[in-house]
């Protein structure tokens, strides 16, 4: 039987019809969760779905999201997954499909990250996307200032940058004029870059007297860098909140592992269309 990955999206997924039946399907868990949370998942969905666009509720919604809708694909699929990786956000919910952290305990640290995070609200993110792989990390080395960081490696195709608005509002112009496509993304403040150190070192701070599990029978990938977790995710965590995310190098190690299925934990596409341009970019080296 082929190998599998299940791919876990990051703080951008949607949140819809489809998540109110799942949670109403699990009102158990989603219960525990309201309990940790202070909040009902459900209300807010139903009667507040635009605040779930917030930092503080976009986390921990979509941690508690992905959860069910993992322990849902498992049973569909009669079995647990070869490989996990997670975008960002995702990752922590890929640490959980890998058995190093608890549930509930994982919830109470994505409450918090979430939280942490939304107070470093200033700034934003642009995806930059073209046809050509080296012209666009040509043009962002060319046109971007320097209070501009690259903070997602997506795809060879997809690259998002952060910063200061003033600096992506210019930045974008350059980028458009050479060509490429520039959209600034919907989330509340520059991710993965310096300007979260200090939300960083105030994560870090939970982290250190979080208990982490000593994983499963999951490999568990990191997005921070492509390797795979060993018994202390410390090691990879800390430097989470304000390295990149080289989610094309670490979904290149997956399929050199063998591995060339990948499922979106949800159902969506979002992440399968970026390991298919990865895939295509990959096709098209070999060729060359």
């Amino acid at each position: 039987m082929s190998k599998v990955t299940v791919v876990f999206p990051g703080q951008g997924k949607k949140f819809g019809k489809t998540e109110l039946l799942l949670m109403e399907r699990h009102t158990d868990i989603v219960e525990k969760a309201e309990n940790v949370l202070g909040f009902s998942p459900i209300s807010l969905l139903k009667d507040r779905p635009e605040e779930i666009k917030r930092t503080e509720y976009a986390q921990p919604m979509g941690y508690l999201t992905a959860y069910l809708f993992y322990e849902e694909l498992i049973s569909k699929l009669g079995k647990k997954p070869d490989f996990v990786i997670g975008h960002s956000l995702g990752e922590l919910c890929a640490l959980t499909a890998g058995e190093y952290i608890d549930f509930e305990d994982g919830l109470i640290l994505v409450n918090k990250r979430g939280r942490i995070m939304a107070k470093a609200g200033e700034g934003g993110m642009t995806a930059v996307m073209g046809k050509n792989p080296e012209k666009i990390l040509d043009a962002i080395e060319d046109e971007i200032s320097g209070d501009i960081d690259i903070a997602n490696y997506n795809s060879p195709f997809q690259i998002v940058i952060s910063g200061p608005d003033d600096s992506l509002n210019e930045a974008e112009e350059r980028l458009s004029e050479r060509g490429l496509k520039a959209v600034r993304l919907s989330v509340s403040g520059a991710f993965h870059s310096r300007y979260m150190n200090a939300a960083a070192e105030e994560f870090n701070k939970e982290l250190n007297s979080f208990p982490f599990e000593r994983g499963g029978e999951v490999k568990v990938m990191s997005s921070v860098r492509p390797v795979f977790y060993g018994e202390n995710p410390l090691d990879i965590l800390r430097e989470q909140i304000t390295s990149p995310v080289r989610f094309t190098e670490s979904i290149n190690e997956i399929i050199d592992q063998g591995c060339y299925d990948f499922i979106q934990v949800d159902g969506g596409l979002g992440m399968i269309n970026l390991v298919d341009e990865i895939k295509f970019d990959r096709a098209l080296n070999s060729r060359n």
